[in-house]
């Protein structure tokens, strides 16, 4: 906070609880211009515009989940300076008219939170994310970046990627001593739900009035794995990316209020869910990187309490995050295929059919996507927005466009980018696997892997640490 008070550029990498909010409310209270906060989690930007306002800031949102009248309302305050806070998403960022009129407010602050979604390094970005530093070029203000998780190498890119000046860098640490890191093998399927039914039943009575959350990496599988736990009276809800954005909402807030204390869920169930007394985040199998992982079950035992985070693992789960990583990052070969395809058509050529497009594997989305930002082809502008933010629970199928949609440019695609983003995907799917079969402690290796240097060689509170053969026993 005396780094962004001074004027000065700042990387906050702090835990849920830590300050994040913090570090942009109080200086919106004591400097003098717009603290404008650039968030992704549109659904829970209406509780945090209640929260400063109860705490005497004139605080607004504009998100097209806002009425109309409220956009109205929040443009009008705005542009006659009755903001001190203004919370808005990556995207309405890049609006014509909001960029028009902060260029004539007086902005003290830019604040990026959950900051990791801009880095190549970390989770899939939405691009709007990385075209944030263009307004550095239209308001003269300090930025502070925020987020809970961040490698070197992922704070780094923030850096880069913000135009970040000598920034102040905040980076506490990653240790977690109340959560039990553990990792049980057991084949998919009947053994890892009844495993975690025997976990649920034996818990302290105290866990019955905390919640849990028990992550599968498909959306067939949290459907599979929540009727399976109902089966043995483990009652919860399901969310994923699948459902209507009102149900999902609507299970949110559930699980936030206590009325629900059980969800199964993809990683869509993610930044946000900030509910303090989770006892116990299963992992039906891992996910891609250790990153993830550790976000994931890092909501584990925020208030403090003893809890675990325990995921299974067998040599056939890592077809699914491989496949992720596939339909992300194809090979380069693959994409100069599509491409090829596409000039043989023609320079101008219709883009593959919506049901291509919107077919269970995604089909082409990621080749033109890549073939997009390399510069070998122009995509009709509707659908264009519709592929560089694939995939977005809420884009519904591919839009139409206009005529032609597809246009060969005759550049020729630098596709180094996607070697090196696919490169380092694979990576994290290493450093996943490395973890779930080391015979060191866990906790230690979480830390060396996070940037730390534990001064110490075993926690005495992981699988290994307390040589348990069966930790799901």
């Amino acid at each position: 906070m005396n780094a962004v008070l001074s004027g000065r550029d700042a990387l906050g990498v702090l835990p849920t609880g830590g300050g994040k909010t913090l570090c942009y409310q109080l200086p919106a209270f004591m400097m003098p211009g717009l603290v404008l906060v650039v968030s992704p989690l549109i659904s829970l930007m209406q509780d945090q515009v209640d929260r400063a306002r109860r705490l005497g800031l004139r605080a607004a949102s504009l998100t097209s989940q806002d009425p109309k009248d409220d956009r109205r309302r929040a443009e009008e305050d705005l542009a006659h300076g009755r903001l001190d806070l203004l919370f808005c998403s990556p995207e309405r960022l890049e609006a014509r008219r909001l960029r028009g009129v902060l260029r004539s407010v007086p902005v003290s602050l830019i604040t990026v939170d959950e900051a990791h979604c801009i880095s190549e390094w970390g989770h899939e970005f939405r691009p709007a994310f990385r075209r944030i530093r263009r307004l550095r070029e239209i308001v003269p203000a300090p930025v502070l970046a925020v987020t809970a998780t961040a490698t070197p190498a992922v704070r780094d890119d923030i850096a880069q990627v913000l135009r970040m000046r000598d920034p102040f860098r905040a980076v506490t640490s990653f240790d977690r001593p109340n959560i039990r890191w553990l990792v049980a093998r057991r084949r998919p399927g009947a053994d890892r739900i009844r495993a975690m039914a025997r976990l649920i039943r034996a818990a302290p009575p105290e866990c019955a009035e905390r919640a849990l959350i028990v992550y599968a990496p498909t959306r067939r599988l949290v459907v599979n794995v929540r009727r399976a736990l109902a089966s043995l009276g483990v009652i919860g809800d399901a969310y994923h990316a699948a459902l209507p954005g009102e149900e999902r909402r609507a299970v949110q807030r559930r699980f936030m209020s206590g009325r629900s204390n059980v969800v199964v869920a993809t990683c869509a169930f993610g930044m946000g869910i900030d509910r303090g007394d989770v006892w116990a985040v299963f992992h039906y199998a891992f996910p891609g990187s250790l990153e993830s992982y550790y976000q994931e079950a890092g909501r584990a035992g925020r208030d403090g309490e003893e809890s675990m985070a325990l995921g299974f693992v067998h040599k056939d789960d890592w077809k699914v995050p491989a496949s992720f990583v596939e339909r992300a990052y194809p090979r380069a070969r693959d994409v100069l295929g599509v491409l090829a395809g596409i000039r043989s058509r023609g320079r101008s050529s219709p883009a593959p059919s919506p049901a291509t497009l919107a077919g269970p594997a995604g089909a082409y989305v990621p080749h033109l996507k890549w073939l997009m930002r390399s510069g070998a082809i122009r995509v009709d502008p509707a659908l264009a927005e519709w592929i560089d933010n694939w995939p977005d629970r809420e884009a519904g199928d591919p839009p139409a466009g206009s005529e032609p949609p597809v246009t060969v440019t005759g550049d020729a695609p630098d596709l180094e980018p996607l070697v090196a983003a696919r490169r380092q995907a694979l990576g994290r799917l290493r450093a996943m696997r490395r973890y779930c079969g080391r015979r060191g402690c866990r906790r230690m290796a979480l830390l060396r892997y996070l940037g730390e240097a534990p001064g110490r060689r075993s926690c005495g509170s992981c699988d290994r640490c307390e040589r348990r053969r069966d930790p799901a026993a």
